[in-house]
């Protein structure tokens, strides 16, 4: 029985976190593969150079819940002593090209949350197209536009259950937060947005600091509300030393 897009990308994944450089090819279309990783080389041999970076130990990867989208897989993991999220996009079954972000794993938060504990598959009882519209609104209004009030819009009472290290629960928190962040930051454009039932996955392009940065976000829609949220923002590496002509978002 052939493989789902899923499972293919969980195997190419996989592949890179044990270094298994077989597997990490496997499921890869040879012929113009893009990478959007600007420290190794272009394509496929950028695949091989990370798998060989590994340290091996492909059991460490721990798959914490996937989204298939058309023909694109993300896939929310913990590999080691980091969080990913790995995004996929295929072509005739074989992956043409992927992007992937990583924080450092964190304890715990203040309400006893981890980068990736939750619910695991998506809702097949949610509308897919319902909820990333839905996410879609809120990320250009209250992130990219700015527009704070009209959070409650989006949020049901103070039910937002937050993954992110050192935060707490709850759309007060949340709010307060988010004022805090916002002074040095900006998010100017949606990149990747990819849904499957209740999780709608973004991934954004803004700066952090004055300098470029990715966001990357992970929503659960219930009731036409989003409850639940994973994420982090990561650096965009400079592309002044790039081995890699792929941008890395």
């Amino acid at each position: 029985m052939a493989l789902s897009l899923t499972e293919r990308a969980v195997e190419t994944l996989r592949g890179l976190s044990s270094g298994d450089v077989d597997k990490a090819i496997a499921h890869v279309r040879t012929e113009g593969f893009l990478l959007h990783d600007p420290s190794v080389s272009r394509g496929v041999a950028g695949l091989r150079e990370l798998a060989a970076r590994s340290t091996g130990g492909g059991d460490a990867l721990e798959v914490a819940r996937t989204i298939e989208d058309g023909a694109a897989v993300v896939i929310h993991a913990r590999s080691g002593d980091a969080v990913v999220f790995a995004v996929f996009r295929f072509e005739k079954a074989l992956v043409a090209e992927l992007w992937w972000f990583t924080a450092p794993a964190a304890p715990s938060n203040r309400s006893g949350h981890s980068q990736t504990d939750g619910p695991v598959r998506p809702d097949p009882g949610v509308d897919t197209a319902a909820a990333r519209m839905l996410v879609r609104a809120y990320y250009e209004t209250v992130h990219i536009a700015g527009r704070h009030e009209q959070i409650d819009r989006f949020m049901s009472g103070d039910r937002q259950i937050r993954h992110e290290p050192g935060v707490r629960d709850g759309v007060d928190a949340f709010r307060t937060d988010l004022a805090v962040l916002t002074r040095d930051r900006t998010i100017d454009d949606m990149v990747l947005l990819a849904a499957q039932g209740d999780f709608v996955f973004i991934a954004a392009r803004g700066t952090h600091a004055g300098e470029p940065c990715a966001y990357i976000d992970l929503y659960r829609v219930e009731a036409n509300q989003l409850v639940e949220h994973w994420g982090f923002p990561q650096a965009i590496p400079s592309q002044e030393m790039a081995r890699n002509p792929e941008s890395f978002l």
